[in-house]
């Protein structure tokens, strides 16, 4: 009944009850969405090619779960311009300016000794996409147009590899807790890697070796403050380790009785070496101002007979 007094209503006044009025507002399709992004800026380019290829949903590779995190451009623009890649440490993933010499640009060519193409196991993306990229990359990798150019970034050093060597250039360490005897020398050697730093330019390093009790094996004799504090020095022929050259290194030689300091208290005192379980530590700051400490302690122990 209701109905039917609707369509006269319409009727009396002329209108058709199966269309809309001219005059009538018609609200907008809340599904047709209609992106604001500047063409060409890092939220277009992430919106249309980063998004659907990369990191759109769960199961995309950069999604969160893989660095870099690409899944919003606020953090693909912090996990990628002016930073070094994990693949190829020696290489910004974005360099503002130079597409050509940004890794991102290289996996996604397939270029310049990468392992893999990205998107990894899909197709490649189309070539016009990667000159949108390229042509990002080279107008500065802006975080939006008109924005201040990306800042240049301290990179945290990396954690060091500890290995150890006997006198004649054999390794010891790899295979568990390393048994010595009293007056044998060992290479203590280590690697350093700072993005912004060459190794030589490492304005400091060190090893130091601790007993169970807390006490450190005294490296530095002459020293009041510091005696624990043994200061590696760089060795451009160093081994390869296994992520990276083992180019610092600090010769020890295992006497029969252990001078020790509480770095406490400053007090040193004697011990027997023999029995003794000994742990390694390295710490190095990198080139920057103020400089940023990397450290590790080794796996591998020394025992000594």
């Amino acid at each position: 009944m209701r109905r039917l007094v609707y369509i006269v209503l319409l009727a009396g006044c002329g209108g058709d009850p199966t269309t809309p009025s001219n005059d009538a507002a018609v609200d907008p399709d809340p599904l047709d969405i209609t992106s604001t992004a500047a063409p060409g800026s890092l939220d277009d380019l992430h919106e249309r090619v980063i998004a659907k290829r990369c990191s759109g949903q769960p199961g995309l590779c950069h999604n969160g779960q893989f660095e870099p995190n690409l899944s919003t451009p606020g953090l693909m623009y912090a996990y990628v311009v002016n930073r070094p890649g994990i693949e190829k440490p020696d290489r910004l993933r974005v360099a503002p300016g130079g597409s050509a010499a940004s890794l991102l640009v290289d996996k996604l060519r397939n270029r310049n000794g990468v392992a893999t193409q990205m998107p990894l196991g899909a197709e490649p993306l189309v070539e016009d996409d990667i000159k949108a990229i390229e042509a990002w990359i080279d107008a500065g990798a802006l975080r939006a147009p008109g924005a201040d150019p990306a800042p240049n970034l301290n990179n945290p050093p990396k954690r060091p590899e500890i290995a150890i060597f006997n006198n004649s250039g054999t390794r010891l360490d790899g295979t568990g807790p390393i048994t010595v005897s009293n007056n044998a020398t060992l290479v203590l050697r280590h690697s350093v890697q700072d993005f912004e730093t060459p190794d030589s330019a490492i304005p400091f390093a060190a090893v130091i070796l601790g007993i169970p009790d807390g006490r450190n094996v005294v490296l530095n004799a002459a020293s009041t403050d510091s005696a624990q504090i043994g200061q590696t020095t760089f060795d451009a022929s160093g081994p390869q380790g296994k992520g990276d050259q083992l180019d610092f290194k600090l010769s020890w030689t295992i006497t029969p009785t252990l001078s020790v300091v509480d770095p406490a208290t400053k007090i040193r005192s004697n011990v027997a070496a023999s029995g003794q379980t000994i742990t390694v530590l390295v710490v190095y700051i990198d080139g920057s101002t103020p400089g940023i400490v990397a450290l590790d302690t080794s796996t591998t122990t020394i025992q000594i007979q």
